[in-house]
């Protein structure tokens, strides 16, 4: 299956999503609702595998990286509720990881989220998932990091 499908840009086209990226959108946003429901049933371990690689790979494709066509494109353009998939990869965090990590998985969202105009409020999801040492440590790092949550 291609996903990528390149093509010239012009005057009159330049909002076109071609029907390959669309795609790859929908694939997208099914691989985080499949992570997602692997929490339905405990498994947090291979879910937090998978949204660990899906938010990789957001990260790189908001980051510029060549993954898909569109000649602009974000999170945004992934169907479904990302604040959903936020919640969920963060309460597989909050119940597997280390403060540390804890920190490390939620720190590029929150982030992210700052950017966005606190749109998914990712600090206040990360804050109610984490456990008392993650919060700890991730308050502190926000703090230290400057890192804007409101």
């Amino acid at each position: 299956m291609i996903c990528y499908a390149p093509f010239d840009i012009n005057s009159k086209n330049f909002a076109d999503i071609p029907e390959e990226t669309d795609l790859w959108f929908d694939l997208l946003a099914d691989f985080l609702e499949n992570s997602r429901k692997l929490l339905e049933h405990g498994n947090h371990l291979v879910a937090l595998e998978c949204f660990q690689l899906l938010y990789e790979l957001i990260f790189l494709m908001e980051d510029g990286e060549e993954i898909v066509f569109a000649d602009e494109l974000g999170s945004w353009m992934i169907p479904g509720d990302e604040k959903k998939y936020i919640r969920a990869y963060l309460s597989s965090l909050g119940e597997i990881a280390a403060p540390e990590e804890f920190a490390d998985a939620a720190l590029p969202l929150i982030r992210r989220d700052s950017y966005q105009s606190f749109a998914n409020k990712v600090y206040y999801t990360a804050i109610r998932a984490a456990n008392k040492d993650q919060k700890t440590y991730l308050k502190a790092e926000v703090k230290r990091q400057n890192i804007k949550t409101k």
